[in-house]
């Protein structure tokens, strides 16, 4: 059997007659069988068409395809032939299995290659002066990126994109596309400027008070460099959100894995030139963001897209992206300001190993996150907001009882294996040149830590994402202000309650704490949401 998308029956696969299979593709129609005994999709050859041999293969689409995701059991069905990579892969529109299962390839492969250039980075510098500094110079960079150009605008881009494109075509769709762009690069072009003269104070006084003061030195040279990160990388979150509306998830994949040769490419330039040092990673973050772009850019030119220069902030497409994205920005600020709180208080603790072991820690922890949490809510953000825009509330709560369940379901048995399993594997890949034993048992503790909230932070990714689906940012801003106070009061809690060694533990298990009590309350809401709005369909019909 051949599986293809019934909304898109473009390309069928045959091994003869070309001639006939390529008049079969200009003109057939779709039509969908109405026995419930047979619920494929059957092709109708229009009657002026023959064949001129008999053996042209049935063609059929799975029940389990794309469109119908979601109402029936957690699993998928797709031909593995047209999965693998070949004529038109790239175009492929995925449904929530495939796109999950294709970013999960991605990111094991990022991770990977995550795992090669952070064991070269330790074996460089382990967890010393200049490591502290390195980690500490990406906080402010990464704060202006996740605020104006991260997840947060794709989270609120996605359905303005999708309803938009539905409501006016192509061509206004475009228009929104570049004026969203232009507006966010003139953004981030001035608070990039305004962050380069306000970084030696904010470094000094805010972000690691407990450095001494040459390593408070390198921390503001480095993040002057990665300040123009940002203004990279913006180019290629537009270019991912449009891809991800469309259900083209490759390219922005395999972008995840590439961005790891730039830094690796900094760190070859290091031990090649050893004079060079920490500065040597730094450009390689700037080299990373170039390659992440390049790869997605041809994915824009096949969807052709037609930019404009456009400037027109009373645009209804911009004002409903704004209004997703202004909850969304808050939120984003109030967990960058954690993140910040955490940098100054690392700074404090008596071992200076401690931030690096921590960045180290939160790398490891990030694997199962992404696998089971950012992958899956990245795939499914689409799929949930086109059945939030037909206003099918039962099937958006079945759909996502599903989906967080299996989550759940995945990430308990992994926080287990993280915490059993986090020592022995640091030792094995990280516990080399610089990076010592102490290096190793910090980084050790601090996973434990972070492995107990597993399940609570990946659940939380997804139901943030469904909230954005359906248009609600406000409510992810308000748990995400729960989350902080939670966070601050677990952070000082601990760290009067936490005895010798064990204090390097404050951060993750306060993270952990968070993510538990933050994905319980927005799963409660969710679901009461949810239900109220099925119960009012009900009423009315």
């Amino acid at each position: 059997m051949v599986y293809f998308r019934s909304a898109n029956a473009s390309k069928i696969k045959a091994t003869k007659n070309l001639n006939y299979i390529s008049l079969l593709e200009s003109r057939t129609t779709i039509a969908e069988s109405t026995n419930p005994e047979n619920t494929s999709t059957t092709v109708v050859v229009p009657a002026d068409v023959q064949p001129e041999c008999t053996n042209v293969p049935n063609v059929a689409v799975s029940p389990h395809s794309s469109e119908r995701w979601g109402v029936g059991p957690f699993r998928f069905h797709f031909s593995l032939a047209s999965f693998l990579p070949g004529r038109g892969f790239s175009e492929r529109r995925f449904s929530i299995a495939e796109a999950t299962l294709l970013l999960v390839m991605a990111y094991l492969s990022s991770r990977g290659l995550g795992v090669i250039r952070q064991t070269m980075f330790n074996a460089l510098f382990g967890t010393g002066p200049e490591a502290n500094a390195y980690y500490a110079a990406f906080r402010l960079p990464d704060t202006l990126f996740s605020l104006i150009a991260g997840g947060a605008l794709i989270q609120a881009f996605v359905p303005v994109f999708i309803s938009f494109e539905k409501e006016h075509g192509r061509e206004e769709i475009w228009r929104l596309t570049s004026l969203v762009f232009n507006v966010m690069l003139v953004t981030l072009t001035g608070l990039v400027l305004i962050a380069e003269f306000v970084t030696p104070a904010f470094v000094s006084h805010w972000l690691v008070p407990g450095y001494t003061p040459s390593e408070q030195n390198l921390t503001i040279s480095l993040t002057r460099i990665m300040l123009f990160q940002p203004l990279i990388l913006g180019l290629g979150t537009i270019a991912s959100a449009v891809l991800n509306s469309k259900r083209q998830f490759l390219l922005p994949a395999f972008s995840i894995a590439v961005y790891n040769f730039g830094l690796i490419g900094g760190l070859l330039v290091t031990l090649a030139f050893p004079g060079v040092g920490i500065y040597g990673p730094t450009f390689g973050v700037l080299a990373a963001a170039v390659c992440q772009v390049l790869v997605q850019l041809p994915g824009l030119v096949k969807q052709k897209f037609a930019y404009s220069f456009i400037w027109d902030l009373k645009h209804p497409g911009l004002r409903q992206v704004m209004l997703l994205l202004g909850p969304n920005i808050l939120a984003v600020g109030i967990a960058s300001v954690a993140l910040i709180i955490d940098t100054a208080f690392t700074s404090y603790l008596p071992d200076k190993a401690s931030l690096s072991a921590i960045h180290n820690a939160f790398m490891l922890f990030e694997v199962p996150v992404t696998l089971f949490g950012q992958a899956l809510a990245q795939a499914a953000l689409p799929r949930l907001s086109r059945v939030a825009t037909e206003d099918n509330y039962e099937d958006f709560r079945r759909l996502l009882v599903k989906i967080v369940g299996g989550a759940i379901l995945i990430s308990i048995p992994a926080a287990v294996l993280l915490a059993i399993l986090g020592k022995p594997v640091i030792q094995i890949v990280f516990q080399h040149g610089a990076f010592t034993a102490h290096s190793s048992a910090l980084t050790a503790l601090a996973l434990i830590g972070y492995a107990i909230g597993l399940p609570g932070l990946v659940a939380s990714v997804i139901l943030m994402s469904s909230f954005y689906a359906l248009k609600k940012a406000f409510i992810p801003l308000l748990t995400n202000i729960f989350a902080f106070a939670v966070h601050i009061s677990l952070l000082l809690l601990l760290f009067h309650i936490l005895p010798g060694k064990y204090i390097i533990l404050t951060i993750p298990l306060a993270a952990s704490g968070m993510a538990t009590l933050e994905a319980a309350l927005l799963c409660f809401l969710l679901l009461w949401r949810l239900g109220a709005k099925v119960a009012r369909l009900h009423v009315t019909g």
